[in-house]
C-alpha cells in the first residue's frame, strides 16, 4: 500500500497498524497525519514504547502517558488506583488519537495491561477505551525489550486480535543510501 491510501485509512478513524521496512516512510506518514490531527483539532498523543524514539517523535513514552510506568501488569487495585488519579483520566478523555510508535519494542502484555486502563478509565468496552489506536513499527526490526528470558511480540498476545487493527503495510521505500 502505499502513503496516501494508508493516510485514508488513518483520517477515517480506525485502528491502525502502520508497519513497512525502514525507509518505507512511516515516520513521515505519521507527521503528516499529526500535522491533519492538529489542523482539524483532533487531539493527538504522540508516544512510543522507548525514551530515545519518543524524543524523535516529539513525544513522550507510553509508560509515563499511562501512568503505569515499567509495569506490564496491573491488578485491578492498581487500576482503580490510577482511575482515580483526575489528571490521567482528564489526559485519557482529551485523547482522541493515541499514537505509539515501535511498537515491536513492546510486549504484548503491557499493551493487553494498557487496554484494560483505557476501557476502565473510559468506561467502554470499545479497544482502548473508544480512542483511535495507531500502532507504529516493523516487528522486522527491533524485539520487544523484557526482564525475562521470553519475548512475547504485541501481536502474539491473545488480546491482540480484540482491537480490530487495519493493517497498512508501506511498502515504496523513500530513503536511499546515496554512495557513489
Amino acid at each position: 500500500m502505499n502513503q496516501d491510501q494508508a493516510f485514508q485509512i488513518l483520517t477515517m478513524g480506525k485502528n491502525v497498524l502502520l508497519t513497512g521496512a525502514a525507509g518505507s516512510g512511516k515516520t513521515f506518514l505519521i507527521n503528516r497525519f499529526i500535522t491533519y490531527c492538529h489542523e482539524h483539532s483532533i487531539s493527538v498523543a504522540v508516544t512510543a514504547s522507548t525514551g530515545i524514539a519518543a524524543t524523535h517523535i516529539g513525544g513522550m513514552t507510553i509508560h509515563s502517558w499511562s501512568g503505569m510506568g515499567i509495569r506490564d501488569t496491573l491488578s485491578d487495585d492498581e487500576i482503580d488506583d490510577l482511575v482515580s488519579r483526575e489528571y490521567l483520566v482528564k489526559r485519557f478523555v482529551k485523547t482522541s488519537v493515541l499514537i505509539i510508535d515501535e511498537i515491536s519494542m513492546m510486549g504484548g502484555q503491557f499493551l493487553a495491561t494498557l487496554d484494560r486502563l483505557l476501557r476502565s478509565a473510559m468506561v467502554s468496552l470499545e479497544p482502548f477505551g473508544g480512542i483511535q489506536i495507531v500502532l507504529v513499527g516493523d516487528f522486522f526490526q527491533l524485539p520487544p525489550v523484557t526482564r525475562g528470558s521470553s519475548i512475547e511480540f504485541a501481536f502474539e498476545h491473545p488480546a491482540w486480535r480484540s482491537f480490530r487493527l487495519a493493517t497498512c503495510v508501506l511498502h515504496d521505500q523513500y530513503r536511499q543510501i546515496q554512495d557513489p
